[in-house]
């Protein structure tokens, strides 16, 4: 590991240019009037085609609300009758929409391309597709029809102008004139067509980076500046001198050049904050960039934006080594400030640009301190967007979206908007979102028996795990030590420190993972969740990590109760050898469902193998409703009792939720949604006053009630509840009550 402060400092002469003179050192503001060269006549040439890879195909695909919004398609056999509606028009006698857009729609789509050509060339009909919600049908046709449907899609463009992003694949002047007026307003669409067509887009947009000085103006400018940064700004000068010699020279003196693209006004850091960050190593890592480049750096960095970078920062990408890239970018991080959000723009780009699997821990460690209200006031959802984009890999990025949905501290923003991602990742995948979260549990580096060797050199030490998945040391004879020693001067001064050091980065690791897969286990068994036996192999029995829980638990198939032996295979209560039918469903049955029984029995064996439990299974209290309970909508039996309001809080961490504040800034229930969608409430007076939760301590029960659905209004019986569900209200509610009254 190289010691950053013992390295010199490379000198000005083995750094780029950009480091040492940036073009804003060098800049002198024209005091001059810019150019203008009027009468120049763009090109009226025909309008073209060309497609940026896998747009067409994106385009092509049919959403489903497309088919839901325009079935059924006629027959085949009716295509020629179709076109003559419309040729005749007999089609304008009926209303713009409904049938008329249904059948416009599937004769360009699936129609005899010459009747559809025909019919895309009809002016009659333009306005028909001119507005904002026939963005996505105007894709689909330029995608079906090439240039057949461009002057349909020009038409709708021009009359509102998110229509522009039906086109980006066709090049004329008309479409560039839109392209140009559409920047920054359509701004990925506008700056899809310049960046992609470049060369052949600039002869249109020249005339007008030279006309007088305006928004039109600015806005060509911005466009040639794109295309430059893309192409290279020769192709710019190229298409000018098509114009003359003092167009190509007028756009030269332009600040067109990618690098010359820099705000009027630059956020800069003094050196004495600059020197303060960690030392950026250059490749060779045995030279440092001087603090005067690094300032330089940041300055690069405060002007781009994750959607546009300055340019110049992947020259220093190239030339420095990314591991110190990334520790730098992370101090930035903790040191912006005032930019009114969770961290500034060229922030958000360093941390995409240049983070690392360490950065994207760190961030979303904070992430998962942010309450709803600094999530709400810094926009922090976009923090999602920065950790999804770290170079970092997939599935540690999957595991800190499943930490943020589950225990991130804004139960309101954040949590809602990562599960979210989750789910549809999920979905992509084909499987659930609890299926992605069994796939993403890291084995923490274990060996396939789930421990861990620490080689001292002379000493050597293995690495186990209870039942709370906290690890524990035995020495090479077996014997438990109460932690890792720290190394010895007999000890290999190579191998020890290193195998110290992973020894507590292995438990903090450990208990980062250990609650929310316990958590995760225990509202399976009350949610009545299933695996297959192959997922129950890969998930639990072979995964280097929860093999140390599952082995500690029950587990079921089809109704025959078995457990994870010392030597991995399945056994019955008898201990006899289980072989799961490939058809099985396995799932970790509740007390309730094994009855009395079979619970003593497997509570025996536990016993005798002094086996602990990571959460109360066997010895989990069962709850049974009353006779005269079971057709009742309410439990009147803890209806009256008062409860500390820390009671009704605590509900929360188990899976209840609190209501919705209401006047005054009460909450005056809590509410749990069940497997099946079913809503408890239990709700209370005077209510929990949200800035002063002590000024009320003492609550009263008014009522506990079973809904349909949420907040529904409509009693249901809590006798139809699964017994499982039922047994977990009814222990929820004793405790909050501590036994009936």
């Amino acid at each position: 590991m190289t010691d950053t402060l013992t390295v010199e400092d490379a000198p000005e002469s083995d750094l780029p240019r950009l480091l040492v003179d940036p073009p804003w050192n060098r800049r002198t503001r024209a005091s001059a009037e810019p150019v203008v060269l009027k009468g120049l006549k763009r090109p009226k040439t025909p309008v073209t085609e060309s497609w940026p890879p896998g747009l067409r195909e994106e385009w092509a695909k049919v959403p489903d609300t497309f088919r839901k919004a325009y079935e059924p398609c006629p027959e085949d056999s009716e295509w020629a009758a179709l076109a003559e509606r419309f040729r005749s028009g007999d089609a304008l006698r009926s209303p713009r929409g409904g049938d008329r857009a249904r059948l416009y729609y599937w004769l360009v789509m699936r129609g005899p391309d010459d009747l559809a050509a025909e019919l895309l060339a009809d002016e009659r009909y333009f306005e028909d597709w001119a507005g904002f919600v026939y963005r996505a049908p105007l894709k689909q046709f330029a995608a079906r029809r090439g240039l057949a449907a461009h002057r349909l899609v020009l038409n709708s463009a021009k009359a509102h102008h998110s229509c522009a992003e039906a086109l980006v694949p066709f090049v004329d002047d008309a479409t560039a004139q839109i392209m140009i007026g559409v920047l920054g307003r359509v701004d990925e669409a506008a700056r899809l067509w310049l960046t992609w067509h470049g060369p052949a887009a600039a002869p249109f947009v020249v005339p007008e980076a030279l006309r007088k000085p305006g928004p039109k103006r600015a806005k060509a400018e911005q466009g040639l500046a794109l295309i430059a940064r893309e192409h290279g700004s020769g192709c710019i000068v190229e298409a000018a001198r098509a114009y003359g010699e003092e167009a190509a020279a007028a756009i030269e003196a332009l600040r067109v050049d990618p690098l010359d693209q820099y705000p009027d006004e630059l956020p800069e850091w003094d050196e004495e904050t600059v020197a303060k960050l960690p030392r950026i190593l250059l490749r060779d890592r045995d030279r440092a960039l001087p603090v005067k480049a690094v300032r330089h750096f940041v300055t690069m960095l405060l002007i781009s934006t994750p959607e546009d970078p300055y340019p110049g920062c992947e020259q220093v990408a190239e030339l420095c080594d990314p591991a110190s890239l990334a520790d730098f970018t992370w101090a930035l991080r903790l040191n912006d400030r005032g930019s009114g959000l969770w961290t500034s723009q060229g922030v958000q780009y360093a941390l995409r640009r240049f983070g690392d699997a360490a950065t994207a821990a760190r961030l979303a460690d904070h992430m998962a301190r942010w309450d709803n209200y600094y999530t709400w006031t810094f926009k922090g959802l976009s923090a999602l967007d920065v950790l999804m984009a770290i170079d970092a890999p997939a599935d540690d990025k999957l595991r800190h979206l499943d930490r943020l949905a589950r225990r991130g501290a804004d139960h309101k923003h954040m949590r809602r908007h990562a599960q979210g991602r989750l789910n549809a990742i999920a979905r992509e995948r084909g499987l659930t979102s609890e299926q992605l979260a069994d796939r993403i549990v890291p084995d923490l580096g274990l060996d396939a028996e789930g421990s861990m060797t620490l080689d001292y050199g002379p000493r050597r030490f293995l690495v186990g795990f209870d039942e709370q998945l906290k690890p524990f040391v035995t020495d090479q004879d077996g014997k438990p030590r109460k932690t890792l020693p720290k190394p010895g001067a007999k000890d290999d001064a190579t191998l020890a420190p290193p195998a110290y050091k992973r020894f507590a980065d292995l438990r903090k690791e450990a208990r980062t993972v250990a609650a929310d897969q316990v958590r995760r286990l225990e509202k399976a068994m009350t949610a009545g969740r299933s695996w297959t036996p192959e997922e129950f192999r890969s998930v639990f029995g072979a995964h280097p990590l929860m093999r140390h829980v599952a082995r500690r638990l029950v587990w079921s198939a089809d109704g025959a109760a078995f457990r994870i032996a010392e030597d991995g295979t399945l056994a019955d209560v008898h201990d006899d050898e289980c072989v799961l039918p490939p058809d099985a469903r396995v799932t970790l049955p509740h007390p309730v469902l094994l009855g009395q029984e079979t619970v003593a029995a497997w509570s025996r064996v536990f016993a005798d193998y002094e086996i602990l439990q990571p959460f109360p299974q066997l010895g989990r209290p069962v709850h049974e409703l009353a006779d005269d309970e079971r057709g009742a909508a309410r439990l009147a039996r803890f209806e009256g009792h008062a409860v500390h309001f820390g009671k009704l809080m605590g509900m929360t961490s188990r899976g209840w939720e609190l209501g919705e504040k209401e006047t005054g800034g009460f909450r005056r229930q809590v509410n749990l949604i069940t497997p099946d969608d079913r809503h408890v409430m239990v709700a209370f007076e005077p209510g929990i006053r949200v800035i002063d939760p002590d000024e009320f301590a003492e609550q009263k029960i008014e009522r506990v009630m079973l809904m349909t659905g949420r907040y529904s209004g409509t009693e249901h019986p809590f006798g139809a509840l699964d017994p499982v569900t039922s047994s977990e209200i009814l222990a929820e509610l004793t405790r909050l009550t501590d036994g009936p009254a």
